[in-house]
């Protein structure tokens, strides 16, 4: 497996997963409670979208048992004095398509460990592979020659959810492009190319409301790009970048309203581009993720995140580093999260993984995270077995290559204002 590819997905499941989170047996940490006298508390667990395919439960310091979806929901009974719970689930196998072609999947098995004064209703959600829709024909052509920063363009083309892109080498180009059938938002891009190092960024934009497909974009008429299309640029500024980690790169996302959404900037550094007025809708917005690393150890990292904002300048204070070499190797290992970064701080996770090849085209990811009010002072967080509940994923077999990752995350606040920090730690290991 390669480790780049792991520790992207790994990235990405953890993003999906959210809240998820586990342990072995749930006793290294929180007030687990024997039951007592006096009434219970209700928890729900609410999994949107895509339904899990396997779910298993555990209350206090009890053993995980498989659970049954009543419409969506888990709902478990906590007796008096318990304040601990796991929900442990796997969720459907997500396709890997390269030009419209399977070449693989992957499946996550994702563990939530919570206390109920994190709050005793939860929603959770799967990822889900890219769903089948209707399609009709988008053609047309684009001409991004004046503008004198473009190397490249993409015209992307959205419904909702559903979206097709086509990607030029040259600024000049004829297009047909397979694109959702119906009312799109279609959006021109034109990017520069920074052959250092490797990086790109948007130059130009035009936007395309209600675009009928099939269909010629634009009426038939070509897609000139000129200099009211061209983007600005809004300052990004850093503090607290540890010493001897590397000047901060920043991923720059825009996120279309009603769904969507397109990489803007892939390597920022002191500025991000601004689309022009006329490629802005009611209900878009900006998403920055910047990182550092540290210089003599790629796999340790710091990141700070921004989502939710409508352009403007942007500042990112880095948490303190973590610095730590990883679990020691075992089909199931057990984590060590000392770290006082965050202390104080609300909001704080913990989250550990691993992934492992699965044959030729498949991957595994199993993934445990834990709230800091579960763990209750506890630096350890390991991997609970639950191969013998039906449904759940095998345990990697001895011999096999695992990527491992170690992440915790300060999150606050929620839509135009969500910020998030983290520290992160990755590598491999062979399962003994």
């Amino acid at each position: 497996m390669s480790f780049v590819r792991l520790c992207l997905l790994f990235s990405l499941f953890v993003g999906i997963a959210g809240c998820g989170g586990g342990s072995p047996s749930g006793g290294t940490g929180g007030s687990n409670g024997d039951g007592g006298g006096g009434s219970s508390t209700a928890v729900t667990v609410t999994f949107q979208g895509t339904t899990p395919t396997a779910v298993a439960a555990k209350i206090g310091s009890g053993a995980f048992a498989a659970q049954t979806l009543s419409s969506g929901v888990v709902t478990l009974s906590l007796p008096s004095g318990t304040t601990n719970f796991a929900v442990a689930f796997v969720c459907s196998p997500v396709t890997i398509l390269s030009g419209g072609t399977q070449i693989g999947q992957t499946s996550q098995e994702s563990v939530i460990e919570e206390s109920t004064l994190d709050g005793t209703s939860l929603t959770e959600a799967c990822a889900v592979s890219p769903q089948p829709f209707q399609t009709g024909m988008l053609t047309g052509s684009v001409d991004a020659s004046a503008i004198p920063a473009a190397s490249f363009l993409t015209v992307n083309a959205q419904s909702g959810t559903s979206g097709t892109s086509y990607s030029s080498t040259t600024p000049v180009a004829n297009f047909t492009l397979s694109a959702p059938a119906g009312s799109d938002r279609v959006e021109v891009l034109a990017f520069n190319s920074v052959s250092q190092s490797g990086g790109f960024s948007l130059v130009a934009a035009k936007s395309f409301s209600s675009q009928a497909v099939p269909g010629g974009l634009n009426g038939g008429s070509p897609v000139v790009l000129g200099s009211a299309d061209e983007t600005t640029e809004a300052p990004i500024t850093y503090s607290g970048v540890p010493s001897g980690f590397s000047l901060p790169s920043t991923i720059v996302i825009y996120e279309t309203a009603g769904g969507g959404a397109f990489l803007i900037a892939s390597a920022a550094t002191n500025q991000y581009p601004i689309l022009p007025p006329g490629a802005i809708q009611s209900g878009d917005s900006y998403a920055l993720e910047a990182t550092a690393r540290d210089s003599s150890q790629a796999s340790q990292a710091v990141s700070s995140f921004i989502s939710g904002g409508t352009g403007g300048p942007v500042s990112f204070t880095l948490p303190a580093p973590w610095s730590y070499a990883g679990p020691t190797p075992a089909a199931l290992p057990t984590f060590d999260f000392d770290y006082t970064g965050f202390a104080g701080e609300s909001g704080v996770s913990e989250v550990a993984g691993i992934g492992w090849s699965v044959g030729a085209d498949s991957e595994n990811f199993l993934t445990v995270t834990a709230s800091t009010n579960y763990q209750n002072g506890a630096t350890t967080l390991a991997l609970p077995d639950l191969s013998g509940i039906t449904g759940f994923l095998a345990n990697p077999k001895s011999g096999s290559q695992a990527g491992w990752s170690a992440l915790i995350s300060q999150h606050s606040g929620t839509g135009q204002t969500a910020t998030s920090n983290a520290v992160q730690n990755s590598g491999t290991y062979t399962v003994p």
